[in-house]
């Protein structure tokens, strides 16, 4: 491997190497389990400093990492003795409120778009922890809180415009490469470096949120009345239901009593009219009867980030997740015995309501290829202590394989680690030979490879 210097022809931004100042404080990302060593980390300030990034990386053969957020889980945002193209700089976000546009760069924080959208109460469907990369999270796809009610957040991508691997910019939309526009709508970062991102925008501004604690004894009543409620064609798509099992939390609603004992943690979401939510989701409460509650309207920038804190930057992370079609007697049976040896406690298995607009849209119209999905069964572990690490990340596996006999397999792309095994076919499904051609058009060399790999089709 050639050198690298601090020089990158034609770059305005500031190059940062081992030994500069700030280094060490700039190369750290989310997840703590990845403390990498990048031998160079190019502030870009342009697409025009992508451009020269990429040619420099490529001409002294180091390996590209992309920092939008810095929030990949396996730690794909940064690399040892490579180059990271760190977008952080690039990350202002204009909405048009007439339009109900927004123009987001690639290196906005969730919190950007939010903050700047919700001036307008008009909202991008997205993630809920507002320090999480909107760029990351829209190539994968983009859970959320309002998928049921908008769809993904590929659902609300109208363009983007790229660098790809030559150092050249691409715009995609449905009307010029549309065929890249269809790979990133949910096959991650395989193709360029997304420098700038337009989404239609939404009307909202207030939830009515049901936040419930049940003990482990009442866990199977209460996650098969979430089956049954969230089962149906006519589920209202405003009406999403998110359960944690998890150790109770220290909230203000929390009982003293309950704070630390395994149950399951429900947040039941109502995104139409506030007053029928309110009313629907205290009737809801009063028939699931929780050890534990809150009710209240909640205004959508608040909820955004309220994990924000608790899931902050230095945990130690890791995760694996699957789909289900159904939460069945013997999933929720797993789910109530993986309970019982929970360690950490900020780990906890999400089990996410899909459907609605999301199902709505075909398995073809985007690589996001997990339409008809009704449960995302995510299994995220964080923890601290260094020393926990190999006991967190086997209540992970263990959990993941007792669940996988009852769920369909799949994997969404955010939720996935670095040693999954057929990563590729498990993340892109049916989508895979189309994808593997577009990448081939895009990136043949694959020099956008620190990502859910999609290897072209030449070489693949």
């Amino acid at each position: 491997m050639t050198q690298a210097t601090t020089v990158i022809d034609g770059f305005g931004g500031d190059v940062l190497v081992p030994g500069s100042p700030d280094y060490d404080e700039t190369r750290h990302i989310w997840n703590a389990m990845h403390d990498r060593l990048p031998a160079v980390i190019a502030l870009c300030e342009s697409p025009g400093d992508v451009a020269a990034a990429i040619r420099h990386a490529r001409a002294h053969g180091l390996r590209i990492a992309i920092r939008g957020g810095g929030h990949s889980l396996p730690g794909f945002s940064t690399v040892d003795d490579g180059l990271v193209i760190d977008l952080r700089r690039l990350n202002a976000v204009s909405v048009d409120a007439r339009a109900r546009r927004a123009t987001v760069q690639g290196g906005a924080l969730l919190g950007d778009v939010d903050r700047a959208a919700q001036e307008f109460g008009l909202v991008v469907p997205a993630g809920v922890i507002s320090h999480t990369g909107a760029g990351g999270l829209t190539l994968g796809g983009g859970v959320g809180r309002l998928m049921r009610r908008f769809g993904l957040t590929v659902d609300s991508l109208i363009s983007a415009d790229l660098v790809t691997a030559e150092g050249e910019y691409v715009h995609a939309s449905c009307d010029e490469n549309p065929d890249l526009f269809w790979a990133l709508r949910g096959g991650g970062g395989n193709f360029g470096v997304v420098t700038s991102f337009e989404f239609a925008l939404h009307e909202i501004s207030t939830l009515a949120v049901l936040a419930t604690f049940h003990v482990l004894e009442d866990a199977h009543s209460l996650l098969r009345r979430a089956e049954s409620e969230m089962a149906g064609s006519d589920v209202p798509d405003e009406l999403l239901w998110t359960s944690f099992v998890r150790k109770a939390p220290d909230a203000p609603w929390m009982p003293e009593s309950l704070v630390g004992k395994p149950g399951v943690m429900s947040l039941i979401e109502w995104s139409g009219d506030l007053e029928e939510g309110l009313t629907r989701l205290d009737q809801l409460r009063a028939e699931i009867a929780p050890a534990a509650w809150s009710l209240d309207p909640v205004p959508y920038l608040v909820m955004q980030t309220m994990g924000d804190d608790v899931f902050g930057h230095g945990l130690l992370s890791y995760i694996k997740a699957t789909f289900a079609d159904e939460l069945t007697d013997g999933l929720i049976d797993v789910l109530v015995d993986r309970a019982r040896s929970l360690g950490s406690p900020l780990t906890q298995v999400e089990v996410l309501s899909l459907g609605g607009a999301i199902a709505r849209i075909a398995a073809q119209d985007t690589a996001y290829v997990h339409r008809d999905a009704r449960w995302l069964i995510n299994i995220p572990a964080s923890w601290t202590d260094p020393a926990d690490s190999a006991k967190e990340m086997a209540w992970v596996r263990d959990t993941f394989a007792a669940l996988s006999e009852h769920a369909r397999g799949g994997a969404y792309v955010n939720f996935m680690e670095a040693d999954e095994t057929a990563g590729d076919e498990v993340a892109y499904g049916e989508t895979l030979t189309r994808l593997r051609e577009v990448k081939t058009r895009f990136d043949p060399e694959n020099v956008f490879n620190l990502n859910q790999n999609i290897v072209p089709a030449v070489t693949a």
